[in-house]
């Protein structure tokens, strides 16, 4: 698969799709063991060049947290065809995903606020057009005690986003 998805970020970028997928970051992903088409079920690796993959379906090994995702607020969003909604390569990435105990991890405990905050902040497009009765939600979360603790003495035990409001059951 990389013999074509390894184009460098420049060439991926003038094609019309991009097609970069970085090799070096899937194979310390956790699901390089399961190889491309693990997810990508839907192509057939011998037909090629093969047409635009089939959304991946996570929660199809995730059940637990697919099922939790799909009755919360973000799920039930997204299975409106809410552009704004989150999906799971949205907090966890897609190509590039370490487990969560790591601290490369895109949903570490001290990446937690930034991750819940690029849609959570002040200005985002979620802030505009959702109505969310709080405010400053962000800046309020780093000025608490809990965000002391995460972000300024790196507790990690410290409360985030998630101790609340739940990692896939918003």
């Amino acid at each position: 698969c990389l013999e074509c998805h390894n184009l460098t970020p420049t060439a991926a970028q003038e094609a019309p799709v991009s097609l970069f997928v970085n090799g070096k970051r899937f194979k310390s992903s956790v699901h390089s063991i399961l190889g491309c088409t693990g997810c990508h079920s839907d192509l057939d690796p011998e037909n090629l060049p093969h047409a635009k993959p089939k959304k991946v379906n996570c929660g199809s090994c995730h059940s637990d947290e697919g099922e939790q995702y799909a009755k919360s607020l973000h799920g039930r969003a997204a299975s409106r065809g809410n552009a704004l909604a989150p999906r799971c390569v949205t907090c966890h990435g897609n190509h590039d995903i370490v487990p969560v105990n790591q601290k490369d991890s895109a949903v570490w405990p001290l990446k937690i606020p930034f991750v819940c905050g690029r849609c959570h902040r002040e200005g985002t497009p979620v802030q505009r057009n959702r109505h969310i009765d709080e405010h400053d939600i962000l800046s309020n979360y780093t000025e608490s005690i809990h965000g002391e603790g995460l972000l300024k003495q790196g507790l990690v035990v410290a409360a985030n986003c998630a101790s609340c409001h739940t990692a896939h059951n918003i």
